[in-house]
């Protein structure tokens, strides 16, 4: 697999595509969502945290007719400025105790970071709280674990997994990262078109498809897909559930890159068993709208597939802009009522955090979504809404994780769908 980004001393820097800027943007901002959300307890002082960038490359590129950070230094930055605002905030002061990781196998990489760093300021935190290292991210990754489980008890962890291609990480050692620590959070890059491209019965069984554990009869599966329209789409479904399955993250977000340069798209996955993690890296691709794409409908299980048909007829481009934002919220309004009937048959109550765990994957819906849409219900009298202490809320603006959705005796849409 051939690299694209090149550093060496003295030499000219990479330019970076501009669906890498969109990938470090993503990156930057998720690490100060990830400090703020840990941190809202107004009496915490402290918090532990590593952050592994798997291939950190050399830090520093060329867009345009300027220089622009990397990776490294815009993890650095995003952690300095958290650290910042809550020592500034805290009457009692607030650590923020952060380790890095940088890895890359190419020395010239390496060699060239640790020059950037030193000259950055950073040269005294190097094997401190600042570790940088030549290997691939396979062979630093069990070191990297053990590091992690000897800070501390809780594990936050953020894995930044940018690899060029879609071979370079195993699906084994993700596995391995979700079950050996509490709180994982991974975001890995896969391009997914260039492996399509890759997949044939020659290339079957080579030792790039046996690390995502594509054996003979997947591959074999996979391309008999190719027939009638969509075929590209489909093999991208196929080859997402396969990922998804293998990686055993509870929770994910399956979005898409396009590559104008390239010609092709690619994922930055998000992979956690948290559903609070899920819910605040959706709420980020809203915020970034225009710069992703998701390949599905609108509400609720948006990216289940029938491999029967061409699943882009009746699909109009997501781009998380206002219109995503109003086919999202009708979808969901559509939805609710089915899912709730189907969920409540009891009559005790569905809790709003199962009812948004249970379904948040395969969709663009985030916890904001689903809120306004209960509330819009709840004002039209077609749902009760009660919180965690039993007590009804016919008023309140928002909703929580821990209030209940109920089904009212006397109702007109739910009383239509038994």
């Amino acid at each position: 697999m051939s690299r694209h980004y090149e550093w060496k001393l003295g030499e000219a820097l990479p330019f970076l595509g501009e669906h890498s800027v969109a990938k470090h943007d993503i990156f930057e901002q998720y690490v100060r969502i990830y400090i703020e959300r840990l941190t809202r307890t107004p009496s915490q002082t402290m918090l532990n945290l590593t952050i592994v960038d798997g291939f950190s490359g050399g830090g520093l590129y060329r867009l345009g007719s300027a220089e622009v950070e990397g990776s490294p230094l815009r993890l650095l930055t995003a952690v300095t400025a958290a650290d910042a605002a809550l020592k500034a905030a805290r009457s009692k002061g607030f650590a923020v105790r952060a380790d890095f990781f940088f890895v890359d196998e190419n020395p010239q990489h390496i060699a060239f970071l640790n020059d950037l760093l030193t000259k950055r300021g950073y040269g005294p935190r190097l094997g401190q709280d600042i570790f940088v290292r030549c290997a691939q991210f396979e062979e630093a990754c069990p070191d990297i674990l053990s590091h992690i489980k000897k800070k501390g008890t809780a594990h936050r962890s953020l894995f930044f997994l940018d690899q060029y291609g879609w071979s370079d990480v195993r699906l084994a050692t993700i596995r391995t990262i979700l079950g050996t620590l509490k709180n994982p959070e991974i975001l890995l890059t896969f391009a997914v078109d260039a492996l399509i491209d890759f997949l044939s019965e020659k290339t079957a069984e080579t030792q790039a498809l046996l690390n995502i554990e594509l054996a003979r009869e997947d591959v074999r599966a996979l391309m008999g897909l190719k027939n009638g329209e969509g075929w590209r789409y489909l093999i991208q479904n196929g080859l997402y559930r396969h990922v998804q399955g293998r990686t055993g993250a509870r929770f994910y977000t399956p979005f898409f890159i396009h590559s104008v340069e390239a010609h092709r798209s690619y994922w930055l996955l998000h992979l956690s068993n948290h559903r609070q993690a899920r819910d605040e890296m959706g709420k980020l691709h809203w915020r970034l709208n225009n710069r992703f794409q998701h390949h599905g409908g609108a509400g609720f299980h948006a990216l289940g597939f029938d491999p029967a048909r061409d699943l882009r007829q009746g699909l109009l481009p997501f781009m998380f802009d206002d219109d995503a934002m109003r086919r999202s919220e009708a979808a969901v309004l559509d939805q609710l009522p089915r899912m709730i009937h189907a969920a409540n048959q009891d009559g005790a109550g569905l809790a709003v955090e199962a009812l948004f765990a249970g379904n948040c994957n395969d969709t663009p819906v985030t916890s904001d979504i689903l809120s306004r849409q209960l509330v819009l219900l709840r004002d039209e009298g077609e749902l009760l809404i009660r919180g965690e202490d039993g007590s009804l809320k016919p008023r309140a603006k928002t909703i929580g994780w821990g209030d209940y959705v109920i089904l009212p005796r006397e109702r007109s849409l739910f009383s239509r769908l038994g």
